[in-house]
């Protein structure tokens, strides 16, 4: 199992707020504030204008969707929501993955905050998932808020934290972060492994099956696993709570964080053909129906 290593403090300087005017947009704006606020950090709105598609008897205006996307993000500068907050808005071209990684490099942004409206099977393959795509690919962490979400406390503290890990290299390489972000906030840090549930069983097997593991033994070695991870040099406020559940993992995490946590930190695999279209990673059913928001990280970030 790879290292944890002690983590750095976070830094929040530049916050990219990608928002394309819908419900969940405006719901993602009060994490983005809220943490601008927190950090002190400026935000960046940007709205991604699409290449339009001409079909025949359609011909969109592209001036015209240029000057809507213009006034909606001026009137979203002059809400109450940026008030006390530095910021600049941005209206680009293109396709919003690619669009915002070169925001990413080009702004030193320090995370990214973008809403999701929970797109699943056959509407998913035909409609895209653009938060998927963005999560899996970016080079800082994204801040993914579901259609679930409730809104931001208005101090825009982080109290409860609930970090779900395989123990892969994915999930492993986003703890410091999770630390990072508990001793920040002073929060509270619960550590969860989701163990299948094939191959547990509570009954003694039939004569001449297959053996099975005590979920009793599986929950403590387990759990030793959990302690382990926390490296020598984390000054946490709280000691950590380490907990091992059986069952499906989305459905799980999403129920444990429902009772506790007011943020989710994930480790996000790189994409394949399966995850990009069907959605068939934990981490996009995970933000679809978490609510809370979901802090994911890439192997391509480091901390």
């Amino acid at each position: 199992m790879p290292s944890v290593i002690a983590p750095t403090r976070i830094k929040l300087k530049n916050i990219l707020f990608a928002t394309d005017f819908t419900h969940s947009a405006q719901l993602a704006l009060s994490y983005a504030c809220n943490l601008a606020h927190a950090y002190d950090a400026e935000v960046y709105s940007v709205n991604v204008l699409p290449h339009l598609v001409f079909v025949e008897g359609v011909q969109p205006d592209p001036e015209q969707i240029r000057l809507s996307a213009e006034q909606q993000l001026a009137a979203l500068a002059a809400s109450e929501s940026f008030k006390g907050i530095r910021h600049e808005e941005l209206i680009m071209q293109g396709e919003v993955a690619e669009v915002l990684a070169k925001l990413v490099r080009n702004y030193e942004i320090d995370l990214i905050v973008i809403g999701t409206s929970g797109r699943k099977g056959m509407q998913k393959l035909l409609m895209g998932s653009v938060a998927e795509e963005v999560f899996r690919n970016a080079e800082c962490p994204v801040l993914t808020v579901g259609p679930h979400a409730i809104y931001s406390p208005v101090d825009g503290k982080v109290r409860h934290i609930l970090y779900a890990t395989d123990f892969g290299p994915e999930s492993v390489h986003v703890l410091p972060y999770a630390i990072s972000l508990a001793e920040e906030n002073r929060a509270r840090l619960t550590l969860l492994h989701v163990a299948p549930e094939s191959g547990v069983a509570l009954l003694e097997p039939e004569p001449g099956a297959l053996p099975v593991l005590d979920p009793d033994e599986v929950a403590a070695s387990t759990e030793k696993q959990l302690r382990a991870l926390i490296p020598e040099g984390a000054q946490l406020w709280h000691d950590p709570e380490y907990m091992v559940q059986f069952g499906p993992p989305a459905e799980t995490i999403v129920n444990v964080a429902a009772q506790r946590a007011d943020i989710i930190v994930l480790g996000v695999k790189r994409p394949t053909a399966l995850t990009k279209h069907l959605g068939a990673g934990v981490a996009y059913r995970v933000a679809c129906d978490a609510m809370c928001p979901v802090l994911s990280v890439g192997a391509r970030f480091r901390v």
